[in-house]
């Protein structure tokens, strides 16, 4: 991270994109190569107050609320992994980013893919963060998860409690846990199950997904209720030069729950100049 007078200095500017009589929340944050975080459905943009200052000192950070969450409207009912691909590309051409680093987290794994695969010479890198993205499931798995969809229940009322963090983080960290149960309440319009039906009822082409030819990361916690990290590690292997990390003791968001040790993965990912490994990215976490 920047020291704390080149924090001072880094320039925030937020603002609204106007798309199809919707209104879309946006930040940049910082200078340099572009990042975009893309958010799951536990979240807005706000909800990587961890990477925001952690990136950029370094980058030209830029977070988004997708329709219906946060800050951004969806009064059209249009929320869908389609919508996401093309509000994403509308955002980056308003910024006059031509090529961004994509990240994004379970549901954003299907704005970030979709774009890569709409539009792979504008992605620098890709990191799939806790997602299955878009890419073919089986049909037993679909089904699988569709019917644990039923017995979630994220809007549970017990302190901490939430099914996109591991259980376990109520107990190490009470406020943080806390905190990510209010965030994940801002704005949402749809109800988790409807989106994560939509979201396993789309998937992209295989045979456009191999013409992808960028680094990518798939980034996950070994305790994911959600998306299994035996899962994300079959899918990772189908993706051509793909790495995986899994972060110990961590749920469905690693980024939120255990923040140093993912920042630094992403990070060393994303600085790397030669083609790195794995392990290079975990060396001296663990």
């Amino acid at each position: 991270m920047a020291s704390p007078e080149r924090i001072r200095a880094i320039p925030r500017e937020p603002g609204f994109l106007l798309v199809d009589d919707e209104k879309l929340y946006y930040e940049t944050v910082g200078a340099g190569d572009p990042v975009v975080f893309c958010h799951g459905m536990g979240g807005n943009g706000g909800i990587w107050y961890q990477q925001v200052a952690a990136f950029a000192g370094q980058y030209q950070v830029v977070v988004w609320d997708q329709r219906g969450f946060g800050r951004s409207t969806d009064n059209g009912r249009r929320c869908s992994p389609v919508t996401a691909v093309q509000d994403l590309r509308r955002l980056l051409d308003h910024l006059d980013i031509d090529r961004a680093h994509l990240i994004g987290q379970s549901m954003g794994g299907w704005a970030a893919l979709g774009f890569a695969v709409e539009a792979p010479d504008r992605v620098r890198s890709l990191t799939l963060a806790s997602t299955t993205a878009g890419i073919p499931l089986s049909p037993e798995i679909v089904h699988s998860a569709a019917q644990k969809l039923t017995t979630v229940r994220p809007e549970t009322q017990l302190l901490g409690q939430h099914p996109a963090i591991d259980e376990r983080l109520s107990e190490r960290d009470p406020a943080l846990s806390y905190l990510y149960q209010v965030l994940g309440s801002f704005g949402a319009e749809r109800s988790n199950a409807a989106m994560m039906t939509e979201l396993l009822a789309t998937a992209y082409d295989s045979d456009r997904i191999a013409k992808v030819d960028c680094p990518v990361l798939f980034v996950f916690g070994e305790n994911d209720q959600t998306i299994p990290a035996p899962l994300i590690k079959v899918l990772a292997a189908s993706v051509r030069g793909a790495l995986t990390v899994e972060i110990p003791e961590a749920g469905h968001s690693p980024y939120f729950e255990s923040a140093f040790t993912w920042n630094t993965i992403v990070k060393r990912f994303l600085e790397s100049r030669a083609a790195p490994s794995s392990e290079s990215l975990i060396r001296g976490l663990w």
